[in-house]
């Protein structure tokens, strides 16, 4: 799907439910920046965003839901679920606030995490979390 067509499934209205729910300036622009990479990098796999009252930002890829950002008072939490089809090694370590493996998304075969979530708020922190998201297949099978 475009980019824009993506980008224009989240309105104007849940950006300003977002801000006003975060208490830090900074993180709203990290939120904006989050979304905007998503999209750009995850475009081919996307076909479907939704929202829950500037509470959450949910990514698709055929009726999956793949990443969700919750947007809490002090912090984005991010999910990359098990179906978004990326693998970590459980010895991994990333530049973000706080990270955790799913025990529950263990992939034994591979001895490898196949889901995590992510706590940020700020900007320097976003490199961390885009290596994260990197890790996601960029297409459907791949």
């Amino acid at each position: 799907m475009k980019r824009e067509a993506l980008k224009d499934m989240v309105s104007k209205e849940v950006w300003q439910q977002c801000s006003l729910r975060l208490k830090k300036e900074e993180t709203v622009e990290v939120l904006h920046k989050l979304f905007d990479y998503i999209v750009d990098i995850l475009a081919d796999r996307i076909n479907e965003i939704k929202t829950d009252d500037g509470k959450s930002i949910s990514f698709f890829s055929e009726g999956r839901e793949i990443l969700t950002i919750n947007v809490t008072r002090k912090d984005l939490r991010i999910y990359i679920h098990p179906k978004a089809g990326a693998f970590f090694d459980p010895k991994a370590r990333f530049n973000v606030e706080k990270f955790r493996f799913w025990e529950t998304a263990y992939h034994k075969a591979s001895g490898k995490n196949k889901a995590l979530s992510v706590w940020i708020s700020e900007k320097k922190y976003l490199p961390g979390v885009k290596k994260i998201i990197d890790c996601i297949p960029k297409t459907i099978g791949a």
